[in-house]
Parts: structure tokens; C-alpha cells; sequence
């Protein structure tokens, strides 16, 4: 799932705890990629483009199932006793959690049970039909929008930010090339997808007039 349907999700949880500050919501629910664009740029993960298709072929440490809930449980443990919110701590485990599991439908066989084993692995492969890929996650984009009774603008965020992802989800072939001769540019692209969605997801949610 691309950046901005993450950040969507902050959406669910925000209309559940609607104390939670949305900001540390849309931390908790894109914590995991913040941690594969680390990995990848020290090379503790990687990607690979092989037959003119990319593959996210090894990410053990930040996306398998036992990272996820190693760190829904240290970041419940720090906001719980650390600053005595146990509110707080339950959203933003859940929102940590939410990041795995929903990548686990989208993904290639790709996410591991944990960094130490190589099996089972898990994914539904959903991301090798781009089509299928692109309103999947747009209509749960437009879903957590409507659940959270979001305004025009958050709406508008959202489809655009879509749309905007298509033309990555469509790349194949020499397309990938630059992604390939400079590793780099793929987790710095992701990185600038998260930071942009953050600020638009935060912003416009936070508007209450204007809501349709």
C-alpha cells in the first residue's frame, strides 16, 4: 500500500480516539516504512529489479510480523508507563500493527514471520495487478475518508495523491532503471511520499468546516 492509504488509516483510529493527536496516529501507522527507508539506505535491506518488475525481495527487520508486534509493544510500553497514556498507547500500537498487516494484502510473498526465519512468508500479491492495485486502494482511501466524516479537502488529498501514484504503480521495464543503477532514489522517494501525506493528512483533517 502507497503512502497516502497508510496515512488514511490514521483516519480510523483518530474517529476511535479522537483525543489521540493525529500527528503521532500518522507516525505510528507508517513507523515500519520509516524504519525500511533506514535499513535501505545503510543496506541492512534492499530491493531488486529483475524481468522489468521491482521487488521489495528483502525487508525481514521492518516489515515481518514479529517486527510489527515487537514494536506495537515497545512503543505501548513507552506511551503507557512512560507518560501514563494507556489511550494513547493502545491507538498507536494499533496503528504500528495496521502497517504490516495491510502490507501483507498488497505485497508480494514477501513479508516474513520474523528477520530470523525465511519461512512462512505471506502476501497477497495484489501489487503485480496495478489496476486492481489502484482502486483497492483508492476505494479504502475514500472509505477511511467517509468513516471519518472527513471535509472536501481531505477528500480531494486523497484522490489526488492516488492519482499521482498511479503512473509508479504502471512502471515496469526501463522505467525502473534509474531505481536500479541509483538504489537510493527509491527509499528518498518513499521517504518524501510519507512527509507530504503527513502534513496534507494532518492539515486537512483537522478542518472542520467546509465538510461535506
Amino acid at each position: 500500500m502507497y503512502a497516502i492509504n497508510h496515512a488514511a488509516t490514521a483516519l480510523l483510529i483518530k474517529k476511535k480516539q479522537p483525543t489521540a493527536p493525529m500527528f503521532l496516529l500518522l507516525v505510528s501507522v507508517q513507523l515500519m516504512e520509516i524504519f525500511w527507508v533506514i535499513f535501505n539506505y545503510f543496506g541492512w535491506e534492499h530491493f531488486s529489479v529483475l524481468n522489468g518488475k521491482m521487488h521489495l525481495d528483502f525487508l525481514p527487520y521492518s516489515h515481518s510480523l514479529f517486527s510489527g508486534v515487537a514494536v506495537a509493544l515497545i512503543s505501548f510500553a513507552i506511551i503507557n508507563w512512560g507518560y501514563n497514556n494507556r489511550k494513547l498507547a493502545i491507538a498507536f500500537s494499533i496503528g504500528v500493527l495496521s502497517h504490516v498487516i495491510i502490507d501483507m494484502v498488497f505485497h508480494e510473498k514477501d513479508i516474513r514471520l520474523s528477520p530470523f526465519s525465511d519461512k512462512p512468508v505471506w502476501g497477497l500479491g495484489i501489487i503485480d495487478y496495478p489496476l486492481l492495485n489502484f482502486v483497492l486502494e483508492l476505494m479504502y482511501g475514500i472509505f477511511c475518508w467517509w468513516y471519518f466524516k472527513g471535509s472536501k479537502a481531505l477528500l480531494i488529498v486523497i484522490l489526488v495523491f492516488n492519482i499521482t501514484d498511479l503512473p509508479m504503480m504502471l512502471g515496469h521495464g526501463d522505467a525502473l532503471k534509474s531505481f536500479e543503477k541509483y538504489p537510493f532514489i527509491l527509499p528518498s522517494f518513499i521517504l518524501f511520499q510519507i512527509l507530504i501525506t503527513w502534513y496534507f493528512v494532518w492539515r486537512y483533517s483537522r478542518k472542520l468546516k467546509g465538510r461535506l
